[in-house]
């Protein structure tokens, strides 16, 4: 059954099953047989919102309701697509089928969905050897190296984020060579280049490439190791970029849902995924990148114009349910002579500051201009050291803070939110 709100506190460290029905009865047995290994959460949803809820909750296992029920003819239909959508949007999560050994039509059903593992709630020994079991295989086959996703969030275009990105994934790569690894964060680094101007983020890292992200969405069935080391565009460095497509009418033929899917697939083969969506139009999406982000850094520089679209993000994320405690400041072309410090801005709208960038417009201009980044022409420029700066608490948050433990934490307003309704 559902985790009361007394609960909460002790969740994140909790093994979750998420459970798709609308029988509660059959949710609250569930419960009563797994108390011990762990917390079933009931929930009972459309495919198309099934990403985000994945996201929001963090799931170790999820459960599909193949109970036959006469009075509800559709319900084999509802859970062959959630149990297809999983497939194709979370495909490592493990799925168990939830039925009567008296109504064999449901494990039937499941079966043909490609659900393999089946259990009945009467039978209590069954149930918990199937779940132990199916969550020691997945442990083995899917060892918990997730890389970190941070979500680099223009407060407007024109603010200097994308040449941050190219910066930072840069450095993030070649300080994982120096140190015999492909990348610092337990694996290389990739650039999502999801900001506008289309493709910037390849401009600077003086790259060219087709691979789109729309079409990497549409390839999230078949996205594997091959498919990383051949199809991403990759910098001098090793940085992996993918962007949107040039003609951005074909972001209309994704799904949101898919969208996460990709993120989660990244994830997998990355040690950092920085997401630049500087400028990027879409408030729904965004809000689910920043959801699903192990981190989210808002950049902006002290100018009036800056500030008051600081204000509409913060106020449009507050309107989405984004807590604004996992959010970072990060302050561009800074110099206290200009007006607002960096810390005063922080305190006005209620921000922790991660950090500042100097105003280094000459010697940034002067670096793109050669078709190179600024840490290759001058290692010790003050930009460059502000980055480093960044790049070390990147590998700091990424020691304090174990693979697959925060996307619960980061989703606990609104998770409290659905159990106190129910």
């Amino acid at each position: 059954m559902n985790a009361s709100s007394k609960e909460l506190a002790s969740l994140l460290d909790t093994r979750r099953f998420l459970f798709f029905t609308g029988d509660s009865r059959a949710a609250q047995r569930l419960a009563a047989v797994l108390r011990h290994d762990g917390v079933v959460v009931q929930e009972d949803i459309v495919p198309d919102r099934l990403s985000a809820r994945l996201a929001e909750l963090g799931p170790q296992m999820v459960l599909l309701d193949f109970g036959v029920d006469d009075n509800e003819p559709a319900k084999l239909l509802h859970a062959t697509d959630l149990a297809r959508t999983l497939a194709r949007v979370a495909p490592a999560l493990p799925v168990v089928a939830v039925g009567s050994m008296t109504r064999p039509q449901g494990a039937v059903a499941a079966l043909r969905a490609g659900v393999r593992d089946f259990i009945d709630p009467d039978d209590e020994v069954e149930v918990r050897d199937v779940v132990r079991r199916v969550l020691q295989s997945h442990a083995s086959s899917h060892p918990s190296n997730q890389g970190q996703l941070v979500a680099l969030l223009g407060v407007r275009a024109g603010l200097g984020t994308t040449t941050l990105a190219a910066h930072l994934t840069t450095l993030v790569q070649l300080q994982g060579q120096r140190e015999g690894r492909p990348g610092s964060l337990r694996g290389p680094a990739a650039l999502l280049d999801l900001g506008l101007p289309v493709a910037d983020g390849q401009l600077y890292l003086n790259v060219s490439g087709n691979f789109h992200f729309a079409e990497a969405v549409r390839n999230l069935r078949r996205f594997d190791e091959t498919l990383v080391n051949t199809a991403l565009t990759r910098s001098a460095s090793g940085v992996a970029v993918i962007s949107l497509p040039r003609d951005l009418a074909e972001m209309r033929t994704i799904s949101h849902a898919d969208s996460l899917g990709l993120l989660e697939k990244l994830r997998q083969h990355f040690g950092l995924l920085l997401a630049d969506v500087g400028g990027f139009s879409n408030p729904d999406f965004v809000a689910g990148m920043v959801r699903a982000a192990d981190q989210t850094w808002l950049v902006t520089d002290q100018s009036v114009g800056a500030l008051v679209s600081l204000a509409d993000v913060l106020r449009d994320l507050d309107g989405r349910d984004v807590d604004r405690a996992r959010l970072r400041l990060v302050v561009n072309r800074y110099d206290e002579r200009y007006g607002m410090t960096a810390e005063q801005i922080a305190q006005r709208f209620d921000v922790t500051l991660l950090g500042t960038l100097p105003d280094r417009p000459l010697a940034l201009m002067n670096s793109t201009n050669q078709g190179r980044l600024l840490h290759e022409v001058a290692d010790r420029d003050p930009y460059v050291r502000a980055v480093q700066g960044l790049v070390e608490s990147l590998a700091s948050y990424d020691q304090a803070v174990p693979p697959g433990t925060t996307w619960l934490s980061r989703w606990l307003p609104g998770l409290h939110k659905h159990l106190m309704s129910r």
